[in-house]
């Protein structure tokens, strides 16, 4: 519990210090906390694809107890996170941001480092 609020918090501080803009899909790189902002495409048990200008991604977001995330498909969300270091390009979503300022908080984010070294996708 206390490392999920330690997660939290510091997404939160990202957040409201302003660190980052809105990056472009195909302009994600690893390590810092990211903003994408785009339209939902699809869904998985797991999460769902957002779609911008520049291109498309997996965004990896499961509420605790199987709810349910409370979007819809071509729904413009903001998504704070992380890509995941890897072949696949999957972006960790922290806290998903609607239209009308609501919210959804992602729990158990996954840590990511600034010594994780990325490969090159293709």
């Amino acid at each position: 519990m206390k490392t999920s609020f330690l997660s939290l918090l510091a997404v939160v501080v990202l957040m409201i210090s302003g660190c980052t803009g809105t990056t472009p899909v195909k302009n994600l790189a690893l390590p810092p906390v990211s903003t994408i902002e785009g339209a939902v495409t699809q869904f998985d048990e797991n999460g769902f694809t957002l779609s911008d200008n520049s291109g498309s991604i997996f965004v990896r977001a499961t509420l605790p107890g199987n709810k349910k995330l409370n979007l819809s498909l071509d729904e413009k969300v903001k998504v704070y996170g992380n890509l995941q270091g890897g072949q696949e390009r999957i972006f960790d979503g922290y806290v998903i941001r609607k239209p009308t300022g609501e919210q959804i908080v992602v729990s158990n984010p996954t840590p990511h480092f600034g010594f994780i070294i990325q490969s090159s996708f293709e």
